[in-house]
């Protein structure tokens, strides 16, 4: 399972902004979009994750704390971009990613479906895969722990950004170089 976790994650969340990074033209704020729009849905099926594990005493606060993390997030990554590419329209910027097109069909059409079908397969798979509820549970504190990283770590480039500049290649880079470390932490005492 280890592996291929980290090889998914690796793929998914690394190799495909960088592919549309090189060869695509993608901005930091596009590459963060799909970052964000996959966190969110992460987060909306948090409380369904956390009931298929009867046995771990949950209390509504582990649920909170995951979509709270993923407002902070998302709103950290946005004053990031304020602040780091002035000229910026979100909106814009928000439906060019929508509508994107690369073989032919708008890509919110294709990605928002299969965010939500990624979920459903991911909650099938541990099932089916009977992995035991306290290694998601582990997986699942881990991702929290990583997310606070996270959101810490873009609070740092904001007031970093205050005082440097950051090009927005850099900032790919560091988005990138975060989301290739991440999955080697959450994943790291699971066998």
């Amino acid at each position: 399972m280890k592996k291929i976790e980290i090889t998914s994650a690796l793929i998914g969340d690394v190799a495909l902004p960088l592919a549309g990074f090189f060869f695509w033209d993608w901005g930091f704020y596009f590459i963060a979009l799909f970052f964000l729009f996959d966190i969110s849905f992460r987060s909306i099926f948090l409380n369904k994750r956390v009931k298929l594990l009867p046995s771990m005493v949950f209390e509504n606060r582990f649920v909170l704390k995951g979509v709270l993390l993923t407002v902070f997030e998302i709103l950290a990554l946005h004053i990031l971009v304020i602040l780091s590419i002035s000229s910026i329209d979100f909106v814009s910027e928000f439906w060019s990613f929508l509508t994107y097109q690369e073989i032919g069909v708008a890509q919110g059409v294709v990605l928002l479906p299969l965010l939500i079908l990624n979920e459903f397969m991911r909650i099938r798979n541990e099932q089916k895969m009977k992995v035991p509820q306290h290694v998601r549970f582990d997986i699942m504190i881990n991702s929290q722990k990583i997310q606070l990283f996270r959101v810490l770590l873009w609070c740092l480039f904001m007031g970093l950004t205050m005082l440097i500049p950051f090009h927005e290649t850099a900032l790919v880079l560091i988005f990138i170089a975060t989301l290739s470390i991440q999955p080697f932490w959450i994943y790291r005492n699971i066998s």
